[in-house]
């Protein structure tokens, strides 16, 4: 089982392979939405220009909680893309929601086209909870096929996933097969993204 520093030090050198080329930013938006026995998930993000947008809903057992995001892109030249802003969360636990509580969001990402598909890597905190998360993913072009891992933590919660997706012919969606090392959860998904 893969445990926090090795994951940890295995998405930065992920991260740092995707270092290796012009990070891209573009226009659009993504959707992703996965189930599993106990939780289920839905995050979606939308770009226009360098404002973000960013929702995350999270739904297991015992609670939910929901979190947005209005950020602003920083490029770093041409190393990464800096997304900074404020957010707002709520937590509903034993049938009843929580006070919202404000904080700021500070996100960086790299993608890097390559000569088999591509690599992004993604790193954020959140005030919120001390909220943070991780993810390297690497995309092969041929035949269609994404492999993922993350790693997210908070005062609340600490889970390790991965996960491997395949892309739906010329259509912008994917479907999705995964595992929660923490949880020992097996989910199943799909993601739509335009960018």
């Amino acid at each position: 089982m893969i445990k926090g520093r090795k994951a940890i030090k295995l998405l930065v050198g992920m991260m740092g392979i995707a270092c290796s080329a012009q990070p891209a930013t573009a226009d659009g938006f993504f959707l992703q939405g996965d189930a599993g026995r106990e939780t289920r998930s839905l995050v979606a993000t939308a770009t226009t220009g360098r404002l973000n947008f960013g929702f995350n809903l999270s739904d297991y057992d015992g609670g939910r909680s929901t979190s947005t995001s209005f950020t602003y892109t920083f490029p770093l030249r041409d190393v990464a893309v800096l997304k900074i802003g404020p957010s707002i969360g709520v937590v509903r636990e034993n049938g009843t929601w929580q006070n919202p509580e404000l904080g700021g969001k500070l996100t960086l990402e790299r993608y890097a086209g390559t000569s088999f598909g591509s690599v992004f890597g993604l790193a954020e905190v959140n005030s919120i909870d001390n909220a943070w998360f991780v993810l390297a993913q690497l995309t092969l072009q041929q035949p269609g096929l994404s492999f993922e891992l993350s790693r997210g933590g908070s005062d609340n919660y600490s889970e390790t996933t991965i996960a491997a997706q395949k892309k739906l012919s010329n259509r912008p969606m994917n479907v999705r097969f995964g595992y929660k090392l923490s949880s020992e959860e097996i989910f199943v998904g799909f993601n739509i993204n335009t960018f």
